[in-house]
């Protein structure tokens, strides 16, 4: 007896448009495509010394400055064992410095350096060319439609609204602290 068979659930799409059904097939296409890029990016970033890791870590250093591992951690995606890692790369290649306030020293900060910012620099175009080309001869419109629908996804599985805002604004007024 298949899965289908035992859980009443069927894969299937309806109108025969997709391979399987369409709730399934647009999260499978969203994994996808999210492991082609990266791979294709870590290819491309390699030479300047950066990977997907390294570059999303340096954008958020870029956009907020000083961060704690918890802010760089979520807004990246990335857990904090990885992150901790990705941060000693940056320090070690002179990409960012680690600092501590001085009303609470246990508390580390990441901050981007200036040769940071010259790698970054270089990396934004390599991303742009990378997001131009998966992104070809797919009009305006629909990557809006497809935009705000992802935005929707977010509110479904963010833990909460603070890091649903977080997330999709990408802004710190919307981080959940606490998380990560």
């Amino acid at each position: 007896m298949s899965v289908e068979q035992k859980t009443g659930h069927t894969s299937a799409d309806p109108d025969g448009e997709f391979p399987f059904a369409p709730s399934d097939y647009v999260l499978h296409l969203l994994t996808i495509i999210s492991l082609f890029r990266d791979s294709t990016l870590d290819s491309r970033l390699r030479p300047l010394g950066l990977n997907v890791g390294r570059y999303r870590a340096m954008t958020v250093l870029d956009r907020f400055g000083a961060c704690t591992m918890t802010e760089v951690s979520s807004f990246t995606g990335v857990d904090r064992t990885t992150l901790t890692r990705v941060a000693d790369q940056l320090v070690a290649a002179g990409w960012a410095e680690r600092m501590s306030e001085a009303k609470d020293r246990r508390q580390v900060l990441l901050r981007l350096t200036d040769p940071g910012r010259k790698v970054l620099t270089e990396a934004i175009k390599v991303i742009i060319d990378v997001n131009a080309a998966l992104l070809e001869n797919v009009p305006d419109e629909d990557r809006r439609i497809t935009a705000r629908a992802l935005m929707r996804v977010v509110d479904n599985v963010a833990p909460n609204k603070r890091s649903r805002d977080g997330i999709i604004h990408f802004s710190r007024e919307g981080l959940d602290q606490d998380k990560a």
